[in-house]
């Protein structure tokens, strides 16, 4: 079958800095539907980063690379947490120089002197294949600096950071080579990160509002003043610290003689091409988002992406670059370098569609905050938004009331999702057909996604009523739960839905659990029997009037196993033992357990949970069924479930796990 693409992700582009956008950021990467290219510069030349460029010569500043592949990689668990605390782990102040000397070494063996105690703690927790990388850029830096003699001052220098150097002099000395290989270092996909210029080698200074030199990005964002800055200037060297000390004329005639105008990078270009949301970040204004905005042809091809939504999201708080800015202010400096300090006409609406503002609520204190600014002063206020965006009083961005309003349209026009039915629980082809014709009677037709549904009956289900049906009703093979993973697999569905069809559920309801699939895409849904309360009373009375002392211990071994839930993961799921479920198919690769198995539902709530993602319930309704009917869980099963409930949290993802997870999530499924 000839594969057809389906548009089942929405491609967004944050032009970002090192920690600013990181609400914004870890809601666009929550969303399995949305594609994300985080975009930053490189003039950062403060502490450890900028006396890597100083070492190097040529090269521009790996911090903030090192900051959001760091975060990206946590949030997406591409990779161990010990990989990214030692990458951010930083050296001793002082470094003693047997540490300094011999850092390869140290992370290799896994052993060191005392002030390097949590190196060596955190390579130790390394794996094979991660110290080797980590060594082997480490040991191209050693090498590097041993052959020039040049002296590196260690102190207060992030792992990450010496890194990053020796991965770009493994490059060939090629900046935007080196971003690719330390994200994939990381198992960052290609192209989550990228430097918005081709990587020429540039560096950062300004003026102030009083004519004064500002010669270092490092001086730019110094919280120790307030700087009121004039305009911001790329160089292609880094002033004489004497240039400042210069009349206001020859420190002008000195930067336009050294005006550097780096050309932007040819990916980015696509990702702007692309893009159905780009969103200009919160951060510190003239050092981490106003530069990138100054990049060659940047503001052309962000114009001529005209389908795309382009969002501009104001400061929460004041930065030392803009003391004294609101947020009007902030929209017209990005417009006025998005046009190259207004060089180049570029029409306002091609470069901000809507520009949030925060206005903070009347119980604070305004100084604290951005002032809004006068709103009416801008060229078409109706695209602008006024509103509350902070978390509580955090500080920091509430990513979904940020961009939700945006991404709900965006979402809202993607291929209707797949889902996998399998009906489980029985061999008889009567009980399978009932089930498909109470999802047909459910509305299961009407519904926004593209079912198929498997079942394993002994024999043939009648052919005219399976024609009939609005969705494929597949039999499958003797081994039905492998079967099942397989055709799931094959068929890239987005979900997995099991549904016991021995007669105890109605169909009818995981019509309503299928519903909410279109919803906001969950990570999985779960039928809940408990939430029915009159059935669960109603099944105790029935099962249990006989031997009242198991229906004690089962109605204590179901909350027991909520319970541990809640403990373990701090959410109550009221049904652990429930037939019916829908889950997202990036959370069902554990071959040992597959749809269908008794302890599938805890591998799967465990990891819908582990990763602190979206679980809805649902009531369904049930019968109480004999033993001979449906299968029952049984004291030995439910402690056994205990014990892999615990030890499903306590151990680590297999890598392969979640290189897997991540693939499937950033890949989408093909026809």
């Amino acid at each position: 079958m000839t594969a057809t693409p389906r548009r089942d992700r929405v491609p967004t582009v944050v032009f970002s800095g090192g920690r600013g956008a990181g609400a914004l950021i870890e809601r666009l990467l929550a969303d399995r539907r949305v594609e994300v290219s985080i975009v930053i510069n490189g003039y950062d030349d403060g502490a450890s980063t900028g006396e890597v460029r100083r070492f190097l010569g040529d090269a521009l500043g790996p911090s903030d690379f090192r900051k959001n592949a760091g975060r990206a990689a946590r949030t997406l668990a591409t990779t161990t947490d010990a990989v990214i605390d030692l990458l951010d782990c930083r050296l001793p102040a002082p470094c003693p120089p047997e540490l300094a000397d011999q850092l390869a070494d140290v992370i290799a063996s896994g052993t060191g002197p005392e002030a390097a105690a949590r190196i060596v703690a955190l390579s130790r927790r390394l794996e094979v294949a991660d110290r080797a990388a980590i060594v082997q850029a480490t040991t191209a830096f050693e090498d590097e600096r041993r052959r020039g003699g040049r002296p590196f001052a260690f102190a207060d220098c992030a792992v990450g950071n010496i890194v990053f150097a020796g991965l770009y002099l493994l490059a060939a000395r090629d900046f935007n080579a080196a971003v690719r290989a330390y994200t994939a270092m990381l198992g960052l996909p290609d192209g989550l990160i990228e430097n918005v210029t081709d990587g020429t080698n540039a560096h950062l200074a300004a003026v102030d509002d009083a004519g004064v030199l500002l010669a270092t990005e490092a001086a730019i964002v110094d919280a120790r003043r307030r700087n009121r800055i004039r305009s911001i200037f790329l160089l292609d060297r880094q002033p004489p610290v004497t240039l400042a000390e210069e009349p206001p004329a020859v420190v002008d005639a000195w930067l336009t003689a050294h005006a550097a105008a780096p050309p932007l990078n040819p990916r980015v270009v696509e990702r702007v091409r692309d893009a159905a949301l780009i969103v200009f970040a919160p951060g510190t204004q003239h050092s981490s988002l106003f530069p990138s905005y100054l990049t060659e042809g940047l503001g052309e091809a962000i114009a001529a992406n005209q389908r795309a939504s382009k969002l501009l999201v104001t400061n929460l708080q004041p930065d030392a670059d803009t003391p004294d800015a609101n947020g009007v202010d902030i929209v017209d400096r990005a417009l006025h370098y998005l046009r190259r300090r207004s060089q180049v006409a570029l029409p306002a609406p091609t470069l901000i569609t809507h520009a949030l503002i925060n206005e903070p609520r009347g119980d604070r204190s305004a100084p604290a905050y951005v002032p809004t600014g006068a709103v009416g002063q801008l060229a078409d206020p109706r695209r602008t938004w006024v509103h509350d965006f902070e978390a509580g009083a955090t500080g920091r961005h509430d990513g979904p009331k940020v961009l939700d309003p945006f991404l709900d349209e965006l979402l809202a026009g993607l291929a209707r999702p797949r889902v996998a039915v399998l009906l489980d629980g029985t061999d008889a082809a009567d009980s399978v057909l009932e089930s498909a014709l109470e999802l047909v009677r459910g509305g299961v037709g009407s519904l926004n996604v593209d079912l198929r549904v498997f079942h394993g009956a002994r024999t043939p289900v009648d052919g005219r009523a399976v024609a009939a049906l609005p969705f494929p009703l597949i039999g499958l093979p003797a081994d039905v739960s492998q079967a099942f993973a397989a055709a799931a697999d094959a068929w890239h569905a987005d979900y997995v839905a099991t549904f016991d069809s021995s007669g105890m559920y109605w169909g009818e309801d995981l019509v309503h659990l299928l519903a909410q699939v279109a919803i906001g895409r969950p990570a999985a849904v779960w039928g809940s029997r408990r939430l029915s309360v009159r059935d669960v009373h109603a099944s105790y009375r029935l099962r249990y009037r006989r031997h009242p002392w198991l229906g004690a211990a089962s109605y204590i071994g179901s909350h027991a196993l909520s319970l541990l839930y809640l403990v373990l993961y701090g959410r109550y799921v009221s049904d652990t033992l429930s037939a019916v479920r829908v889950v997202a198919r990036r959370y069902t690769h554990d071959a040992a357990r597959p749809p269908g198995h008794p302890q599938h539902g805890q591998v799967l709530l465990s990891a819908v949970l582990r990763d602190q993602a979206e679980l809805r319930e649902l009531p369904v309704r049930f019968l109480s069924l004999p033993s001979s009917r449906a299968r029952r869980t049984r004291i030995s099963e439910g402690l056994a479930a205990i014990g892999l409930i615990l030890w499903l949290r306590l151990r680590r993802p297999p890598r392969a796990r979640v290189a897997a997870d991540r693939a499937h999530a950033l890949s989408g499924p093909a026809a």
